[in-house]
């Protein structure tokens, strides 16, 4: 898959946003339930690991003395700095779960069997260090000069820059788990790979975030049910632009 990868970001690729949409929905209605049953697991435990955090960090005694401390500290460098530190562990060792529900929709689209502990898999992966440092890089990267560009009163310019870096980092995991790519080749090839169809990626996340965001119609819970739609179109969208052999290695070798 590496040839694959360096091939379209040389000599470029074609996108169909209609088969992008196409394909999200065919893996999405297949993996909607089991998915929104793991995401509820994943945001109990990701729940609990932040008031733990919180709790550590100004005490469990009362929770309307721990939120104001929390709002009155929200500015103060040192809070600032610890936070980066902290969301960034935090986005790497939820990295492995991302490319979980990355996978799952392959293995949807492929017609293998997949459950629940499907989207822990990556744990056990002799790819997780690769997603792990990944997450760190970029999450770190994007934390610090976030905090200092709010902390110097330019929150806009720290939105515009997540939201850049989001974007050019779109390929990262898929090209980890698909592509056999490592943590900075990852990077690097995938903003490569963005800006050869930055329209086109950009209008995919824009419908795969609405997509995420229709459960709140249902009473919001049925949130739980649409957001892990997003990582069906990420899937989609790797799926038509890099696209797999047809007995691709980690069909062959699975996660060992």
């Amino acid at each position: 898959m590496k040839n694959s990868v360096d091939n379209k970001i040389q000599n470029g690729y074609s996108l169909d946003l209609g088969k992008i949409i196409e394909l999200s929905f065919a893996t999405f209605k297949k993996t909607f339930l089991i998915s929104g049953v793991a995401f509820i697991i994943i945001c109990i435990v990701a729940l609990i690991l932040y008031a733990g955090y919180f709790g550590l960090l100004f005490g469990f005694s009362n929770f309307a003395d721990t939120m104001a401390q929390i709002e009155s500290s929200a500015l103060n460098a040192t809070t600032q700095i610890t936070n980066t530190l902290v969301g960034a562990v935090f986005s790497a060792l939820f990295g492995p779960i991302i490319a979980g529900f990355i996978y799952v929709n392959h293995l949807a689209n492929t017609n293998k069997e997949y459950g629940v502990a499907s989207f822990f898999d990556f744990y056990k992966s002799d790819k997780v260090k690769d997603i792990l440092i990944n997450q760190l890089i970029i999450t770190l990267f994007v934390n610090a000069i976030a905090t200092f560009l709010v902390i110097a009163n330019f929150p806009i310019i720290s939105g515009l820059l997540q939201i850049i870096v989001a974007l050019l980092t779109f390929f990262s995991i898929p090209l980890i788990i698909f592509g056999d790519q490592n943590y900075m080749d990852a990077i690097t090839k995938s903003a490569q790979l963005f800006i050869k169809q930055p329209l086109v990626i950009i209008v995919s996340i824009i419908i795969g975030g609405l997509g995420s965001m229709v459960g709140i119609i249902a009473l919001c819970i049925g949130i739980f049910f649409t957001a892990p739609y997003y990582f069906s179109v990420i899937y989609a969208v790797y799926h038509e632009a890099i696209g797999f052999q047809e007995t691709s290695p980690i069909d062959e070798i699975g996660l060992e």
